[in-house]
């Protein structure tokens, strides 16, 4: 099955509960987003849009926002989301956007760079469209810094959701930024609790997660934790450390 494929068919079926999770409509992954392109800017590139999470937010900032995703029912529960200004939403590829170079003021990628094979071909296609001097914003849960780490915590991911390639650590995702042709400005990095069943419960996959919650159980056990994840138990359960990351750069 190629990647796309495997993209839609996880993002199919969890377009309801992905739309629905309270950690993903929360402020710190929407209202953020929209603070850090600052003043008002006239078209902005929601690239990953999904079920549109972001469209209120962004259309708030901007006079005209533009939603592109792979998925058929990302784009149909996008499409019901109540917006201010003008929304349009374009089905396609990331890697390759129908719009002519320069067209935008600001790009947005969130939660979006680790379901891709090729990170750098995405962010150079988003650089593109992003004429000169304007923005980009991404966020993103990011990865340990040590490859030994990250290689247990990306198969931890994949193990929930078949369509994540692997996570970004902050010196990574600076790196992937600036060689697209992005001036690096502002991170804003901060730490967050979840909970194994708010978690899971995206996926609308209970038996996958079932597998999953018995493999961190077995993993949290272990003396020197090989996930980076600080697994834990709480009175609401299995409950792990995400670290996310927002990043701001200006297009050369």
């Amino acid at each position: 099955m190629r990647h796309q494929d495997t993209v839609q068919a996880e993002f199919t079926r969890q377009a309801t509960t992905f739309r629905q999770s309270p950690t993903l409509n929360a402020e710190e992954v929407t209202t953020r987003v929209g603070q850090a392109l600052g003043s008002q800017v006239e078209r902005v590139l929601d690239v990953a849009c999904g079920p549109g999470l972001l469209l209120p937010v962004l259309s708030r900032r901007a006079a005209t926002v533009v939603g592109v995703d792979l998925t058929r029912a990302n784009l149909g529960f996008a499409s019901q989301v109540e917006t201010l200004g003008a929304v349009h939403l374009v089905r396609g590829l990331a890697e390759s956007l129908p719009f002519e170079a320069a067209s935008f003021d600001a790009a947005v990628l969130r939660l979006a760079l680790h379901h891709f094979e090729e990170p750098d071909t995405v962010l150079a296609a988003v650089r593109r469209l992003v004429r000169p001097g304007g923005r980009l914003v991404v966020l993103d849960v990011l990865g340990p810094e040590s490859d030994e780490t990250a290689r247990v915590r990306d198969a931890i991911e994949r193990l929930r959701d078949p369509s994540h390639t692997a996570l970004l650590s902050r010196s990574g995702m600076g790196a992937a930024i600036s060689r697209a042709g992005f001036e690096l400005g502002d991170a804003t990095l901060w730490s967050q609790e979840r909970v194994f069943s708010d978690w899971a419960a995206i996926m609308n996959e209970p038996r996958r997660m079932a597998d999953l919650e018995q493999v961190l159980r077995a993993l949290a056990l272990a003396p020197d934790d090989p996930t980076g994840l600080k697994l834990r138990e709480t009175d609401a359960g299995l409950a792990f450390t995400y670290d996310w990351g927002l990043f701001v750069a200006r297009a050369d």
